[in-house]
């Protein structure tokens, strides 16, 4: 259909739904006759992706000959933004997590992952695409979406083998400087042990709500700015829960000081899914004024947690509703350079606690004496001690010690994120294990190579 391809590459990593690349091609009437969503069957060194025009590039110099372009994309992006169609919909009886994610799309998926019951009325979306869906019931259970290149839709573990394990564990490539690999680049990045989590299957109350955003108001502290210059000071709102004790921000750079509290006046779009209660984003000190678009389900009455709210009648419906919030501002006043640098990243951690005790829906995941506490996970969706431990699992094994490793092999087909090699390089040192977290083959002319980004597991001494 696109005539002669000179050049070709592909690529998925890990938190992508689906393989994307580009071709450039030299024939200029296929090119031409080229539609956007037409399907493509990209075959690399006997390996074949089912594929579909994503976007097409004409790029002129004037003196050679057009470069021609084409942009493709696994036919998964089917399922999102703006080729889907957004879903408002309530699962009101108790579902298994593969059959809700199916439902979203449509068509099966090759599910990897704990399939588990959730508790009727637990999952609900509002103006959600499909694989939306999917990747907020894979999430829930330390899953990641990522697409096969026949194009099914695959859920899997964020760490299919737990890290411990890899060095006992079968592989499923081993590579060597022999025959495999043409360059290797290892890299440390320090990271946060975690071996213990607490995760819960439920959000706490509203008592325990805590968040912080920059004051966007036009006529808020920062006069409708949302981005800021080294130097500059920029001023922050905290919204937080009645008994939530809140403890002093850090930064990473420059000081971060208090300031006054704040009235924020806040409109929002409340969803009604067969269901006589809504959440509000913010604690609420007062509802002034409520426009039922379209159906009305009668008088909202605020709860005494300051964030749902209730109608008599149960139903669907969509109620606008404008209601005070207070804040708390913070200043954060950055320097003028760091490191000779006036253009830089500033970190801001805040922390709440509560009085809240713990009840029959937590569970701690531990890995070890369990001296690295992690931060607490809650998510309602999380509906048996299965579904826990494996959003555990997947937190305290990404806060082990790993260390990012990129390799350039000749290709090898088959290889996916998620799997588990071993490596054999002389020059680098001892024979490792990995698991890939990044997949790109490039193809010019006769030449095939295959670049990958691994995990290396470096075991820690902490």
């Amino acid at each position: 259909m696109i005539g002669s391809v000179i050049s070709a590459t592909i690529s998925q990593a890990e938190q992508d739904y689906a393989w994307s690349g580009s071709l450039e091609v030299t024939n200029p009437a296929s090119f031409g006759r080229i539609q956007i969503n037409d399907s493509i069957d990209l075959e690399l060194g006997g390996e074949v992706f089912k594929l579909i025009v994503d976007n097409k590039t004409i790029e002129r110099d004037g003196v050679s000959m057009p470069r021609l372009t084409v942009s493709v994309i696994s036919p998964t992006a089917r399922f999102t933004t703006p080729r889907a169609t957004p879903l408002d919909q309530v699962w009101g009886a108790p579902v298994w997590a593969r059959d809700a994610a199916e439902e979203a799309v449509g068509e099966a998926i090759q599910w990897e992952l704990v399939n588990w019951l959730i508790t009727g009325g637990r999952l609900a979306v509002h103006e959600a695409s499909p694989l939306d869906v999917v990747r907020t019931i894979a999430a829930a259970a330390g899953g990641l979406v990522e697409s096969l290149p026949d194009g099914t839709l695959r859920v899997r573990h964020r760490f299919p083998v737990a890290v411990p394990s890899w060095a006992t564990a079968s592989v499923d490539y081993v590579l060597t400087d022999e025959s495999d690999n043409l360059s290797c680049r290892e890299s440390h990045i320090l990271r946060t042990r975690v071996n213990k989590v607490l995760v819960r299957g439920y959000l706490p109350s509203g008592t325990g709500f805590l968040s912080v955003e920059v004051d966007s108001r036009p006529d808020g502290l920062n006069h409708g700015r949302t981005s800021f210059f080294a130097g500059d000071t920029a001023h922050l709102l905290v919204h937080a829960g009645d008994d939530v004790a809140l403890e002093d921000p850090l930064v990473s750079a420059g000081v971060i000081l208090p300031g006054g509290w704040q009235v924020i006046t806040v409109t929002q779009d409340l969803v009604f899914n067969r269901v006589a209660t809504a959440t509000l984003n913010k604690p609420a000190i007062s509802i002034d004024s409520v426009i039922w678009l379209g159906n009305d389900l009668g008088a909202i009455t605020l709860e005494s947690d300051n964030r749902t709210v209730s109608v008599p009648n149960a139903g669907v419906a969509i109620a606008r509703v404008t209601y005070r919030s207070m804040a708390r501002s913070w200043g954060l006043s950055s320097p003028s350079t760091i490191a000779g640098l006036s253009e830089y990243p500033v970190q801001v951690h805040l922390t709440g606690t509560t009085g809240e005790n713990l009840g029959t829906g937590e569970i701690f995941c531990q890995r070890g004496d369990g001296a690295f506490r992690g931060a607490d996970i809650s998510n309602p969706l999380l509906t048996t001690d299965e579904a826990k431990r494996s959003c555990g699992r997947a937190e305290i094994d990404a806060g082990e010690a790993l260390q990012e490793v990129s390799l350039t092999c000749l290709h090898r087909p088959g290889l996916m994120p998620g799997q588990l090699v071993e490596v054999h390089d002389a020059l680098m040192g001892r024979s490792w294990r990995g698991k890939i977290t990044s997949v790109s083959h490039a193809a010019q002319s006769n030449k095939l190579i295959t670049s990958l980004e691994l995990l290396r597991y470096v075991e820690s001494s902490l």
